[in-house]
């Protein structure tokens, strides 16, 4: 038995079950609350119960008036979300050890002490709807949601969590408050808490909170589907860039034991570039990506494999060739002991990564009590390494057959579809509500550094910082090299990226495969995560293969193979990709923003598809090899490492195998400089078959990660629109009083080099430019009134109290400790970042306003499309 994963089980008089996992050290805790509710328990006509009840959940409470639950969590610094599925909703706060009264005060409230009304209703309406139609906008959710209504004839798994649009826009109060009644109850509840906290103490606040809580008469039985027994087809004619095919097998449910041979499947076939799917597929370049998903469920669920073709590739040809594949599985090609052993590996290795963190594990509990059991935890890597050979064979035999698949084929049209959406919703003002009470806010107790490092830099220049974390049996690494797009602007500007990925694909000592085999084994992941101004690199592996695995890292940094094989491989996959973007309406809307806010070749300019397209192809394999040569030099690189290692050990090991990397002059890098532009831009991307348009508006503001006035845009942006749609100035006035939107922000680019203030949202096309004048309208308010000591305090209070949470896992500390060393913020800035946001007044914050943000001078994109309603 996994002891590592003891949970203590409670339960209250009234049925509430209560699950604790002590993780000591962490700072902080995950309290989460899981209804035993979803589409699961719904049915056609009365779709979207579920989900619609998740957004109103937020709005009022006999205790907390609109928006008093958000604004009670961000000022005391708590992260916060909800999540409503097939089987469950959940809903969830990290805070600060001390502050995890405040989530049960809002849990218990939530439970029993829901307001809803009408008003609300037809406000989160809007939003919902807008929520739905970004969905639908995207051809995979559109495969999905149809392949399953042909998988599911009768099964409430057929229904989409969101629901169908007729239901929404009918759906009555009455319907939510029953909902709400027959299931929002502590006898159809799991109340999960994760960190460090003390046990006794914390059971102490939950009794006092829920056990009045009256249970409720649960009913309702689930009708089972039926058993498939013929191989059904679907086709889609569908506005995409890229065809698609997606396979899918019933099977058991979670409790059942042939779900650990099907799980070992799933990884089999979907475990990397070694494993037989990609090598099968994306290696001779009949798909661009190809997944597979094994649906851990309360009733049966699907085996999917999905996979989006190269344009030259058939549906037919493709899935005659995968089906042929999967039948080959059991007689011609099965499973080896050895691919078994790696899969195994592989798979508790992915078990240890999903306990970094609070949230994680929280999740993890919550998640398997809801549709079985948190002790399915407890056993499941033993269940895992009892799968045999013939226990794979038997559950494709059994499951993965002809007569048990729904395949579904997406096929990419281009002639304009009609709009789905007739609903005559109309935005109206609303009062803003004051709070009569006194906000509950807990004073922070964090004064101190929240976590020790080792720092060194080695002889060739390479900087280590090195934190030692016992809370697990993991160890991460980030990196950085300067050989990103600073130097865009003096090269092809694909060459940095396509050079890093390169980096991907093969060694002088190692192919491709061998590396990937290596990793895979291992459960580990390493390589080029991604190229921004600098290189980004990354390895997560258990503490037992850290030292290996740091091997294959060094010979992906030091010794790439450049083979010419691989170099066109990866500029006809790079090339596909350009032209899945022609469907990725954010993505264009944000090409065209910063092609008019930035120079050509600027750091963070987007070339056009097009030259997008023409840079790639003029790419030689030489000019890859010259960048590496020329760009790459060890004096550049920065180590971070966060995990259950001696931090002497892991500096030994790191200069074993990088201190021979000999360091070299490289060019300085050409950032052309930009500047506000001198008047007022809008520009307009027509675009197929889009409901939603999507916005962005903004302009260059001039500042960078070291600006003096960086932490004051910081707090300003955070009260603007960085704290998201549900508690920001701009999301409060689009989404919670006009219902026009399910999600705004504003960003600021502020890295090295000096970027943008951006506002970003989607709207229904018919609505945008009612959406527009309503933000212009808030934003000239911002600037003429600026803010007030409330808000002020309030974000402060978010700033510094959220600040233990980014040191909850390894993947944080690790990250944290990189940015400080990039940036050069000094080795006490952990410590100087809380007093930083302390000392900062309103007048700082308004006269900030007023030096960045200028609608006048904006840069406005609208990516919309005309369609008519059906």
């Amino acid at each position: 038995m996994n002891s590592n994963f003891e949970v203590l089980e409670h339960e209250l008089d009234n049925g509430l079950k209560v699950l604790f996992k002590n993780v000591p050290g962490v700072h902080s805790a995950t309290f989460m609350v899981w209804y035993k509710v979803g589409a699961r328990n719904e049915i056609v006509g009365k779709t979207g119960l579920s989900h619609f009840l998740e957004h109103l959940s937020f709005k009022r409470t006999e205790m907390f008036k609109k928006g008093q639950i958000i604004s009670e969590i961000t000022r005391n610094g708590g992260v916060f979300n909800a999540y409503t599925s097939r089987d469950f909703t959940c809903y969830y706060e990290s805070f600060a050890t001390n502050k995890l009264e405040l989530a049960a005060i809002i849990e218990s409230q939530r439970m029993n002490k829901l307001i809803l009304n009408e008003h609300d209703k037809e406000v989160e309406k809007g939003i919902i709807l807008s929520e739905l139609e970004k969905n639908l906008d995207n051809p995979y959710n559109v495969l999905e949601n149809e392949l399953r209504q042909q998988a599911y004839p009768h099964h409430p798994y057929r229904i989409p969590i969101i629901g169908y649009k007729d239901d929404l826009i009918d759906i009555s109060l009455y319907d939510l408050q029953r909902h709400y009644d027959n299931y929002y109850s502590p006898n159809n509840a799991t109340v999960v808490v994760v960190g460090d906290f003390d046990s006794k103490q914390m059971f102490q606040i939950i009794n006092k909170y829920f056990s009045s809580i009256e249970p409720a008469s649960l009913n309702g039985q689930i009708k089972a589907e039926k058993k498939q027994k013929e191989l059904k087809r679907l086709k889609i004619k569908e506005y995409s860039s890229s065809p698609i095919v997606k396979l899918a097998y019933h099977i058991p449910s979670v409790e059942h034991d042939d779900i650990f041979p099907l799980v070992v499947l799933g990884e089999m076939l979907n475990c990397g570039v070694s494993s037989r799917l990609y090598q099968d597929f994306v290696e001779q370049q009949i798909v661009t990506d190809i997944n597979t998903n094994v649906e851990l469920a309360k009733d049966t669920g699907l085996f999917s494999i999905i996979a989006t073709l190269f344009p030259n590739i058939k549906h037919k040809e493709y899935e005659e060739k995968i089906l042929e594949e999967l039948d080959n599985m059991v007689t011609v090609a099965p499973l080896s002991q050895k691919e078994l052993n790696k899969i195994k590996k592989r798979i508790k290795s992915s078990f240890e990564f999903n306990k970094d963190g609070t949230f994680k594990q929280a999740y993890l509990i919550g998640y398997y009590e809801s549709i079985y059991s948190h002790g399915f935890l407890e056993t499941y890597t033993d269940k895992i390494q009892e799968v045999n050979i013939d226990d794979v064979k038997r559950v494709i035999k059994k499951y993965i057959h002809r007569n048990n698949c729904t395949v579904g084929h997406l096929i990419p049209v281009h002639q304009q579809k009609k709009s789905l959406f007739n609903y005559d919703y109309i935005p109206k003002d609303t009062v803003k509500e004051e709070y009569d009470d006194i906000p509950i806010i807990i004073p922070n107790k964090l004064k101190k550094l929240p976590v020790s490092f080792h720092k060194e830099t080695l002889n060739n220049g390479i900087k280590l910082i090195i934190n030692e974390n016992k809370t697990g049996n993991i160890v991460r690494l980030y990196g950085t090299i300067g050989a990103g797009n600073v130097f865009a602007s003096s090269v092809n500007p694909v060459l940095p990226v396509l050079t890093a990925g390169m980096l991907n694909r093969g060694s002088l000592s190692k192919s491709k495969i061998e590396i990937a085999s290596e990793i895979e084994e291992k459960g580990a992941t390493v390589g080029i995560s991604n190229v921004g101004e600098m290189v980004n690199f990354s390895l997560s592996s258990t503490v037992e293969d850290f030292e290996s695995v740091l091997k294959i890292l060094k010979v992906i940094l030091k010794e790439p193979a450049f083979e010419e094989e691989e170099f066109h491989k990866y500029k006809k996959l790079a090339l596909a990709n350009v032209a899945h973007k022609m469907d990725d309406s954010k993505y264009l809307a944000n090409m065209k923003f910063t092609q008019m806010l930035y120079p050509k070749d600027h750091l963070y300019y987007i070339h056009s598809l097009k030259e997008q397209e023409e840079n790639i192809i003029n790419i030689e394999l030489e000019d890859l090899k010259n960048f590496y040569n020329n760009y790459y030099s060890p004096h550049t690189i920065i180590m971070s490492v966060s995990g259950n290692i001696d931090a002497e050990k892991a500096r030994i090991l790191i200069e074993n195998e990088f201190n021979d990397w000999q360091a070299q002059n490289i060019p300085h890098p050409y950032i052309k400089p930009a500047r506000l532009q001198n008047k007022y831009k809008e520009k307009i991307l027509h675009l197929k078959n889009k409901s939603e348009a999507e916005v962005i508006m903004g302009h260059y503001c001039g500042i960078a990660r070291k600006s003096k006035d960086f932490h004051k845009a910081t707090v300003m942006n955070f009260i603007l629109g960085g704290s998201g749609a549900l508690s920001s100035r701009i999301g409060k006035k689009l989404r919670e009083e006009l219902g026009l939107v399910y999600s705004i922000t504003s960003s600021l680019t502020a890295l090295s080099v000096p970027g943008s203030l951006a506002i970003r949202f989607g709207v229904d096309n018919h609505y945008l430019n009612t959406a527009v004048k309503a933000l212009k309208e808030e934003l000239n308010s911002f600037i003429e009134y600026g803010i007030d000591e409330t808000e002020l305090n309030a974000a402060k209070s978010y700033l510094t109290g959220s600040y233990p949470l980014k040191f909850s896992n390894n993947a944080g500390i690790a990250k944290l400790l990189l940015t400080n060393e990039y940036y050069g913020l000094g080795d006490n800035y952990l410590n100087e970042y809380l007093e930083i946001i302390d000392n900062i007044m309103v007048e700082d914050i308004n006269e900030t306003i007023q030096k960045y943000i200028h609608p006048e001078l904006f840069s406005v994109v609208m990516a919309v499309s005309r369609l008519e309603h059906i």
